[in-house]
């Protein structure tokens, strides 16, 4: 959407490991009634303009820009004296303790005179908060606004759907064989066999990756002794169902939300691509997966299992146990939470920046 007559928002950092966050925060922005364009650098498909002031001119002339957003611990010095003299504003978020660009730094009382270009400094932590705010001396608002948030927020779902389908699961204990591909259905079974002596009235959610494989995945339960219903025969759940095949393509979130213990399909077997993890644990499932979970997800698996929200699990036996596990309400409540913490991190944060820009723009229509 347009950001004013006078440009959009421009997200830049120096660190590409906070790009995530930035995209995160242009997507909360663009989700705003009033949101402005944005455009986002600093990672590897946009890396920014670097320090030369033409190719700061020229990225401005392309993107018409109202307000610069940077985050990152070096602040680079040519895009900040490039977009003051042509009028644009600058705020800085995510801010920890800060060092300038090139040869600048070594000049006394330098950094003061950067931060002080900046209209507002949102900072990760109160010592942050607390150490620029001894630097810039209440020239510019400084903000405890905290860590941004480096994955996006899950989307909603159906309510009235997941209202009926709580209804039909009543007080059951489920876990969910999320995007399960067919090479792993029978050791889904054969985990809810084992499971089934903890918890007997135990209901498991069978998401197929390929909903075309509904029926023979629902056959195959039936096969091997488990009563089964189809959602896309439209059978309901009721107290003898033991295997829900959820083959209607709904949003997965939709069976996530029902689930407290999660399986990553996929995960058992090499190659096989596993669904995001994320979505999983911010919805509030604890988290089981093989030593095949793809490479994408390894950044929040393995903090993941290392804070205790989940359980890597190494072969295909391992499957039953691990879900077994979750089934204590202590247990599993307790690795939900952790999954959804570290899922949900920075969330406020984040909201807050997209107000706080929002706010900015909307107050400050005239101009920077």
């Amino acid at each position: 959407m347009p950001g004013g007559a006078s440009g959009g928002v421009w997200l830049h950092t120096t660190d590409p490991g906070l790009a995530p966050a930035l995209h995160v925060l242009a997507e909360q922005l663009d989700d705003q009634p009033e949101g402005p364009r944005v455009f986002v650098s600093g990672d590897a498909l946009n890396p920014g303009p670097g320090d030369d002031p033409r190719s700061i001119d020229a990225q401005l002339d392309h993107f018409p820009t109202r307000l610069i957003v940077l985050a990152g611990t070096t602040l680079p010095v040519p895009l900040i004296e490039r977009a003051r003299s042509r009028g644009v504003s600058l705020m800085l978020v995510d801010a920890q303790s800060t060092v300038t660009s090139g040869r600048w730094r070594i000049l006394p009382g330098h950094l003061r005179g950067v931060l002080g270009q900046f209209c507002q400094i949102h900072a990760r932590d109160a010592q942050s908060a607390a150490a620029i705010a001894r630097i810039v001396r209440g020239a510019v608002p400084v903000l405890e606004t905290g860590r941004l948030a480096r994955h996006a927020a899950v989307p909603g779902c159906n309510v009235l759907e997941l209202d009926a389908l709580r209804d039909e699961v009543s007080t059951r204990p489920v876990w969910l064989a999320h995007d399960l591909p067919l090479a792993e259905l029978d050791t889904a079974l054969l985990a809810h066999s084992h499971a089934l002596r903890r918890a007997h009235r135990l209901l498991m959610i069978l998401q197929p990756r390929d909903v075309a494989q509904g029926s023979h995945m629902a056959h195959r339960a039936n096969e091997v002794g488990f009563a089964q219903a189809l959602r896309s025969n439209e059978d309901q759940i009721d107290e003898t169902t033991q295997v829900y095949v959820a083959d209607a393509g709904d949003d997965p979130g939709l069976f996530l939300r029902l689930a407290p213990v999660a399986y990553l399909g996929g995960s058992l077997t090499k190659g096989a691509g596993t669904p995001s993890p994320v979505t999983a644990a911010a919805l509030g499932s604890a988290l089981v997966f093989g030593p095949h979970a793809a490479a994408s997800t390894r950044a929040f698996l393995d903090p993941l299992r290392q804070q205790g929200g989940g359980r890597q699990i190494e072969t295909a036996s391992d499957l039953g146990p691990a879900v077994s596990a979750f089934l204590s309400p202590e247990a599993g409540a307790d690795a939900a939470l952790r999954a959804w913490t570290l899922a949900t991190e920075g969330s406020d944060a984040t909201w807050t920046a997209t107000r706080a820009i929002c706010d900015w723009l909307t107050l400050n229509r005239g101009g920077a």
